[in-house]
């Protein structure tokens, strides 16, 4: 396991400047933040992959949240309404008895 762990960190270690410390707390991998905007450390350039993925995610997340919440609002309305009707059944029945 330890094995594993030091060849995993040996293979993802570009060189003895990099990674930088974003911020003190996360290793940065690229030279400057327009290259991680980028996504280009050798030249080829991922970014419209990663930022069309990433852009992807987060609008289909909101679109979840939005559906999720009008359909709990609609649920809440069809009860109300199925408990407005019964209660009316209710009243009926005993009216007629």
């Amino acid at each position: 396991m330890m094995h594993s762990l030091s060849l995993f960190f040996m293979l993802f270690t570009a060189s003895p400047e990099l990674p930088q410390k974003l911020f003190g707390l996360f290793p940065f991998y690229f030279a400057s933040f327009s290259d991680f905007l980028a996504m280009a450390t050798t030249g080829i350039s991922y970014a419209f992959f990663v930022w069309l993925s990433f852009g992807l995610t987060y609008l289909l997340l909101v679109g979840l949240i939005v559906w999720s919440y009008y359909q709990h609002k609609q649920f809440k309305q069809q009860l109300a309404a199925r408990l407005a009707r019964e209660q009316r059944v209710k009243q009926y029945q005993e009216q007629q008895t």
